[in-house]
């Protein structure tokens, strides 16, 4: 059964790295911030940053790191990272910690999420989910990562209704 956390608890950090290395589309930089920022909320060093955790059969399988945007309008989000541990994807679990997220959002008010991702093929995938997500591209920054590599913004606007034409919470999205 699949349930899901917001607390971090202690293993979380090499858990975390466990997930973003076998997905093999981070790089050690990435991966390195990413567990740096759970250790700085373990350590109560971090009060920016949020984590919701999909647990499967008693495993963290994924997680999605994100944070309200400090110099933005208030109830802006964005999501920073958000993986799958390798042999558990394209079972569902990241659209429903995205559902879950986006549900948790609107229920504090929120009224946007973004997200910044590559533009390089090997991404083609990630982009295809986030916008099966509901996520549409706002920008793509030519040569941001690298010469080859853009930088594609994707936003969802959680005031919208959603492609089917209903509020999520009409028919209990996430829940």
């Amino acid at each position: 059964m699949l349930s899901f956390r917001s607390r971090i608890e202690k293993n979380d950090p090499q858990v975390i790295r466990q997930i973003a290395e076998s997905t093999g589309f981070f790089d050690e930089q990435d991966v390195h911030i990413t567990v740096e920022i759970a250790e700085n909320l373990l350590n109560k060093k971090d009060s920016n940053h949020k984590f919701l955790f999909a647990d499967y059969m008693n495993q963290t399988v994924a997680y999605v790191c994100y944070g309200e945007v400090p110099d933005a309008k208030e109830g802006t989000y964005e999501i920073y990272w958000l993986s799958t541990l390798n042999e558990y994807r394209g079972l569902g679990i990241g659209r429903n910690l995205i559902n879950r997220l986006i549900t948790k959002l609107r229920k504090k008010g929120a009224g946007k999420i973004y997200l910044k991702t590559d533009s390089k093929d090997q991404y083609a995938p990630t982009r295809r989910f986030y916008e099966r997500c509901g996520f549409k591209l706002q920008a793509v920054l030519p040569g941001y990562y690298d010469d080859n590599d853009g930088c594609c913004i994707y936003a969802l606007d959680l005031k919208e209704k959603d492609v089917w034409g209903f509020y999520p919470e009409q028919y209990g999205a996430a829940e």
